[in-house]
């Protein structure tokens, strides 16, 4: 008699369909997106891309502004040299230092102010203005007084606001370097505090201890043994604010499935409850989490002792 194997086909899961295993990884991907989106590293991560994208823009243009003053204030301190002149070659380092010197400023006021410390020395005021006027003078002078022809208005108007311009954007460029800073300081992450070991099992209690009965003489009753005092049940370590009504079958805290909230920050949420020596409140769950008050308020209403307001939640 042949008997027929069905070990294959009984202990072979099925295969799911390619549209639901798609479906699945989506979704995946979506809960994990989800998980990330409320972390508040993510607005560190965003503001320092903000940064970063519109400092590389204020330096690309303040070098093309810079490009064009360093042309005027050569011209002006060339006169009438030529090439074959060494210092006709040095008028060219004249305004990339004096650029130098005030954008290096500027970045260390961009530091004190990020660190909220007042600067009130005038010192700073007139070096900032300073080389200002020497590059606005440099540069207007030439095209009021040309060697050759006649003034021309478009020369002129470009040679004067060109440099006020460079100067406003190497005093932006620090400004926004600093407001960047504070909001990403500004930023708390949550920290991560360690779980608390947990408390011992409670130790069994001693058997009694039973004393032999003495022999005596005949005319004497023997004592009655003596027993050793039972040892104090120990309590358990469960904290006196967890109530029943708070607990399900298994024993530990309320259930947060049912919110829509993510696993892993239930468990930030249970963390938080337990290193708190109060019942937590809406207030706290938001300040952890960045819940809606909504939700804070049901998860709030899920870990309060039933003792806190008198009744049972």
């Amino acid at each position: 008699m042949t008997t027929v194997n069905n070990h294959d086909s009984t202990e072979r899961p099925a295969k799911q369909p390619r549209p639901v295993r798609k479906l699945s990884k989506r979704l995946d991907v979506a809960r994990q997106l989800h998980d990330l989106e409320q972390d508040s590293a993510l607005d560190i991560v965003e503001i320092e891309r903000l940064r970063v994208s519109v400092t590389r823009s204020l330096w690309l243009f303040l070098a093309i502004g810079s490009v064009f003053t360093t042309t005027g204030v050569q011209d002006f301190l060339a006169g009438h040299l030529t090439p074959a002149d060494p210092v006709w070659w040095g008028c060219w380092g004249v305004e990339p230092c004096l650029v130098g010197i005030l954008i290096t400023v500027l970045r260390w006021e961009a530091a004190m102010i990020a660190r909220e410390i007042e600067i009130d020395s005038k010192a700073v005021d007139w070096l900032k203005r300073f080389l200002l006027g020497s590059t606005l003078v440099m540069n207007v002078v030439p095209a009021i007084l040309p060697r050759e022809g006649g003034i021309s208005a478009g020369m002129l108007a470009a040679h004067f606001m060109v440099p006020i311009l460079v100067f406003f954007l190497a005093e932006v460029m620090p400004i926004v370097q600093a407001r960047c800073t504070q909001a990403r300081r500004a930023i708390t992450l949550p920290t991560n505090t360690p779980t608390p070991d947990p408390a011992p099992a409670p130790a069994a209690a001693p058997a009694p201890v039973t004393v032999p009965a003495v022999v005596a003489e005949p005319t004497t009753p023997a004592p009655a043994p003596i027993a050793a005092p039972a040892a104090a049940p120990v309590a358990a370590s469960i904290p006196d604010r967890w109530t029943d009504s708070t607990r399900d079958t298994t024993g530990e805290p309320a259930a947060l499935d049912g919110l829509g909230i993510p696993s892993g920050m239930q468990t930030q949420i249970r963390r938080l409850v337990a290193d708190l020596d109060r019942p937590v409140t809406a207030v706290d769950i938001q300040q952890a989490t960045r819940l809606p008050a909504s939700i804070a308020s049901k998860v709030a209403d899920r870990f309060t002792p039933a003792t806190a307001n008198g009744y049972t939640h």
